[in-house]
């Protein structure tokens, strides 16, 4: 008797954490795909809005972000340099290379929308 009720009670907690953890999660979302060419050196700095990312492994990251418009943008000369706008769709993976050899780095989109700024929108 007492072994199952203490198996409802792990159960029960073990329901509760995965109900937490299903929260804390954006229901609407999708990814983001940042290549680099040539692969970046590790130092180099990539942020998604205001969010600075870890160093991308072997040049590549894949991120789930929520659905909307994004920026990326990376260390520049007196603070953060947009590179590009990113469009992320729900259950879409959107794709950006960005080439670092050229100065300032600029974004490749797989597909790409004009924004009406003159910068670049990448869309997956």
């Amino acid at each position: 008797m007492v072994a199952i009720a203490t198996r409802l009670a792990a159960a029960a907690v073990a329901l509760t954490a995965l109900i937490a953890l299903g929260a804390c999660t954006p229901k609407e979302a999708g990814y983001v795909e940042i290549r680099t060419v040539p692969v970046a050196n590790p130092a180099t700095a990539f942020y998604l809005d205001s969010v600075k990312l870890e160093p991308l492994k072997n040049g590549t990251a894949v991120l789930r972000q929520g659905i909307g418009t994004t920026k990326l943008a990376t260390d520049g000369t007196g603070g953060k340099l947009a590179l590009c706008d990113i469009v992320v769709r729900k259950h879409r993976i959107t794709t950006v290379t960005v080439s670092v050899l050229e100065r300032p780095p600029r974004c490749m989109c797989r597909n790409s929308a004009p924004d009406g700024s003159g910068g670049r929108s990448c869309v997956g």
